[in-house]
């Protein structure tokens, strides 16, 4: 007599269900608690190009392109932008707590309201994107990614993966 399972997983649904509506609401939550981080207040070209500039020196250690564009006079900071400054202020977080960047080099979006704190801002990431061993924290795999990859290794009893085939196949998994 042959049992019947019912399996049940996290974020599971039902069949026939699309999941482009789930997809799409989870990338519009994302996308509000991003609008709700942006910093509001009075900000110009005198604050936003240095901080532009500063990113588009950052961004090629996350491996994306440099060319963020100018961002026009505004009292609220984009939303994609805010993604991007997040981003940097969780990296800068960590190599913190990891003692790789001082305590002052802490970015944070919380109280920005004008031109200065963006100037502050930008003259961090100017700092951060010279710093070697900030660099070398970035390049460096995540704890996790360490993990996963020698459960892998021992899951499938396979030979030791290469740096770049560890990368190639993290990649691949995000």
């Amino acid at each position: 007599m042959a049992k019947e399972m019912l399996v049940i997983g996290v974020g599971s649904r039902p069949e026939g269900e699309p999941m482009g509506d789930e997809l799409e609401m989870a990338e519009e939550a994302d996308a509000e608690m991003f609008e709700a981080m942006a910093p509001e207040g009075d900000f110009t070209s005198r604050g936003l190009d240095p901080l532009v500039r500063a990113t588009n020196r950052m961004l090629p250690l996350f491996d994306q392109t440099g060319d963020y564009p100018m961002v026009e006079d505004t009292e609220k900071l984009p939303t994609d932008f805010v993604r991007i400054l997040a981003m940097f202020q969780a990296a800068v977080d960590e190599a913190i707590a990891e003692d790789v960047v001082n305590e002052e080099m802490r970015i944070s979006l919380d109280d920005v309201r004008d031109d200065t704190a963006l100037m502050t801002i930008a003259g961090k990431l100017d700092m951060l994107a010279k710093d070697r061993e900030f660099k070398r924290f970035l390049e460096a795999p995540m704890e996790e990614e360490e993990t996963m990859a020698e459960e892998m290794r021992e899951e499938t009893g396979a030979t030791p993966m290469s740096a770049d085939e560890e990368d190639e196949f993290m990649m691949g998994r995000m």
